[in-house]
């Protein structure tokens, strides 16, 4: 179809289509990627009036749709041990550094081991590497110690990255982490929820939000706060800490109400 001929109204039927229709890994497109792709649209026919070649954008009158990406899945501890049981082996170094570290799954694919301090037990991720473009220290717990150990053994003479799968490196696992989750019985969890299941673990244990922030490379208390989940076990702690406040408080208020004695 000639671009000239495009309408909003086939905008908006493009929309829905891609709505109800799934991607090659099986799951429905979200609002956000389909926003971004009309987004593009949009630019190409900005582009395309500015060098003459039509002259109008169908993407103009089109609404984009609605995106509610704020998601507060945490993965238990339970949950966490069933699905290692069901991954493959090359997969779980891969799901225990996202739970244990917050990663994201670029910074995880993407590393090698120059980055990797085996010595004196740390990753040192550099600004290309980090959404937030800053270098970023990682230390190792017993947990992270154990899963560099072994990947070592398999260490590939190659090429430098730290994760493999028959001596390649993994660029994709969706179909076999999807598959994994189906076979635990865990539903509604993306591997982007290991983020904010870090955040929320990190936090009750009780470690400070700075530190917290620093480790996850979050710049702003916005982005903290938007991996950090309040759960079920979070609400009956505040209710609580309130109802020992307040008893405290009735104690403190009827001891003033005491009339002194005679000297």
């Amino acid at each position: 179809m000639s671009a000239d001929k495009i309408k909003p109204s086939m905008v908006e039927s493009f929309q829905d289509r891609m709505l109800k229709s799934k991607h090659r890994f099986g799951s429905k497109y979200r609002p956000a990627t389909v926003n971004r792709i009309v987004a593009l649209m949009k630019r190409v026919f900005n582009l395309a009036i500015r060098e003459d070649m039509v002259l109008k954008n169908p993407c103009w009158k089109v609404t984009m749709l609605k995106e509610d990406n704020k998601r507060d899945r945490i993965f238990s501890g339970e949950e966490f041990n069933r699905l290692l049981s069901e991954l493959p082996a090359y997969l779980r170094p891969i799901i225990s550094l996202g739970y244990y570290t917050g990663m994201r799954r670029r910074e995880i694919l993407k590393l090698t081991w120059k980055k990797v301090n085996m010595q004196e037990g740390y990753l040192d991720l550099e600004p290309e590497d980090t959404k937030n473009s800053e270098p970023r220290r990682i230390y190792f717990n017993d947990e992270l110690w154990d899963i560099f150990k072994r990947a070592g053994k398999f260490r590939n003479l190659k090429h430098d990255y730290v994760f493999t799968y028959r001596g390649k490196p993994i660029k994709e696992f969706r179909q076999g982490f999807n598959k994994a989750l189906e076979k635990a019985g865990i539903e509604n969890f993306h591997f982007h929820d290991l983020g904010h299941t870090f955040n929320t673990n990190m936090r009750k244990a009780r470690v400070n939000q700075t530190i917290i922030m620093k480790l996850t490379g979050h710049k702003t208390l916005s982005m903290f706060n938007l991996y950090n989940t309040v759960d079920q076990e979070d609400a009956t702690d505040a209710m609580k800490r309130l109802n020992l406040f307040l008893s405290e408080q009735k104690s403190f208020k009827s001891s003033d109400d005491v009339q002194p004695g005679p000297f």
